[in-house]
């Protein structure tokens, strides 16, 4: 099994950094449509990677499920080869020509999630990881910082732009994280921020709801580089449905979970 998902991943690497070439196209013209919620949107950009990559990775594993952000009718069980695709993590970045956006697409082999890749074309970084293997960022391998401490962590956050519901929430939480961090972040793009995690530039991220597809691909690459993803309880992700998700270097992962939960 091993051999023919080593050659799916190289395979899926090259196809990722083919079609992020979409991401760089000028904006101006691509007709951008509103889907479901506050600030949730989609591009022709994303529809487009998105069709080219479900083709491409059906040729690489014929027999794979492919759960996909833009797609209606998912199939969210983890029985067979599954990717887990965001054809584009950071749309409204890409919307705004800000530049930090990325492909991210994890694959679940016997359950489990087994590979991660996520690339930014912007700053032409590639992040990958195998499970067993260790995480990279262009073939460098990467590890998580050894802040001990949440005092002298820089920590990342989402704000669920989908759901506005979630503000008083969200920021309730991030002004009790701010107060006892270094100081906060907030840039658009969760496997980014997760993937940041794994390199050792940030310490920890939170959000209220991620998907799936926020958050498969750049989960593997940061448990690859000694980092922790749990849901804000602490249970584990499951792979098929949003979370209350949290990401850290694994050594604050206590203690950022009890200020997040805390009630104060």
């Amino acid at each position: 099994m091993d051999k023919i998902l080593d050659n799916a991943i190289n395979e899926a690497v090259n196809l990722v950094r083919e079609v992020s070439e979409y991401l760089l196209c000028d904006m101006d013209d691509k007709k951008v449509l509103t889907k479901s919620g506050d600030a949730n949107f989609v591009t022709e950009i994303d529809l487009k990677v998105q069709e080219i990559m479900i083709k491409g990775l059906k040729e690489i594993l014929p027999e794979s499920n492919i759960i996909a952000e833009e797609t209606n009718e998912n199939d969210f069980t983890l029985g067979k080869y599954t990717w887990i695709l965001d054809p584009v993590d950071g749309t409204t970045n890409l919307m705004y020509g800000y530049k930090y956006s990325c492909i991210a697409l994890g694959l679940v082999a016997d359950g489990r999630p087994y590979a991660g890749i996520v690339y930014n074309p912007y700053l032409r970084e590639l992040f990958t990881a195998r499970k067993g293997e260790g995480a990279f960022v262009n073939g460098k391998p990467i590890t998580v910082s050894d802040n001990k401490i949440l005092e002298n962590c820089l920590i990342t956050i989402g704000t669920s732009p989908y759901d506005k519901g979630k503000a008083d929430e969200t920021f309730r939480i991030t002004k009790n994280v701010f107060l006892k961090c270094r100081d906060i972040r907030r840039s658009g793009s969760a496997a980014l921020d997760i993937c940041n995690v794994a390199a050792g530039r940030t310490d920890g991220f939170y959000e209220m709801e991620l998907r799936p597809w926020d958050y498969a691909a750049a989960s593997v690459i940061l448990e690859e580089a000694g980092g922790c993803i749990t849901e804000w309880s602490g249970d584990k992700l499951s792979y098929i449905r949003e979370h209350q998700a949290m990401a850290t270097n694994g050594h604050i992962h206590f203690e950022l979970k009890e200020v997040i939960n805390s009630k104060e």
